[in-house]
């Protein structure tokens, strides 16, 4: 089971670093597939952000700081909603949650408001996109609707969206931590899942050298809809 959740923490970090997205909530399905809920959370935060820090050391030169306090801020408020509603999803819901989020992304319509470049638009991304994580534990494919409008690079989009989720991972963490009962075997399961988030990511930044903006930006928007589907079938599986 260790080597299968390694595995997985490999493999989605390099999906993460090739496309900016899509590895996180790949995961966080494998690990609640295999773990209770708020061990999953903790287990995915802390991989993430290994994940996140390695690609905004890879990528640094192209990262936007500007809008970074600003999403900081609007990530604080949706924490603290979210840390008075005493609710700890199930599977089913994790399941619905996660492959509802890409299409709800995609019913947005483009607004100034949702362009994670400005100011406004990063502080709006860090209340809804930290909200919905809050509960579902991932919200990649919100936080996508906020970069793939912006005027940033394929480049400066992985870089500034692994930095605002180094933000959301530590939130994360931080609301679900108290609820885990620590042991040896979480923590071995820590430290290899982390290891190899950080081997993932660098396999997925020359993955990324061979894609185009136009490619780039094609294919994540085609992959996080079969993501979600996936996830979708899954969640009324559990249901059913």
């Amino acid at each position: 089971m260790l080597l299968l959740l390694a595995a997985a923490a490999f493999a989605t970090a390099a999906l993460s670093a090739t496309f900016g997205m899509l590895g996180g909530l790949v995961l966080m399905g494998a690990f609640t597939a295999v773990l209770p809920v708020p061990e999953a959370m903790v287990l995915h935060g802390l991989t993430q952000l290994v994940a996140h820090v390695s690609r905004v050391a890879t990528h640094r030169r192209s990262l936007r700081v500007g809008g970074l306090a600003a999403y900081g801020s609007g990530a604080l408020v949706a924490t603290g909603i979210a840390a008075m509603v005493a609710f700890t999803p199930g599977q089913a819901a994790i399941y619905l949650g996660l492959g509802a989020v890409p299409f709800i992304a995609r019913l947005v319509p483009p607004s100034r408001w949702l362009d994670a470049s400005t100011p406004a638009g990063a502080a709006v991304a860090g209340l809804v996109v930290v909200g919905i994580q809050s509960v579902f534990g991932v919200a990649g494919p919100l936080l996508d609707l906020f970069f793939l409008t912006s005027d940033l690079d394929r480049h400066g989009i992985v870089a500034t969206k692994s930095a605002t989720q180094l933000i959301s991972q530590v939130l994360k963490v931080a609301r679900f931590a108290p609820l885990v009962v620590w042991s040896p075997r979480l923590g071995l399961t820590v430290a290899v899942c982390t290891l190899a988030a950080a081997l993932g990511t660098q396999v997925g930044t020359r993955l990324l050298e061979r894609f185009s903006e136009a490619g780039f930006r094609r294919a994540t928007r085609t992959l996080v809809l079969v993501v979600g589907g996936v996830y979708l079938g899954l969640g009324a599986a559990a249901l059913a």
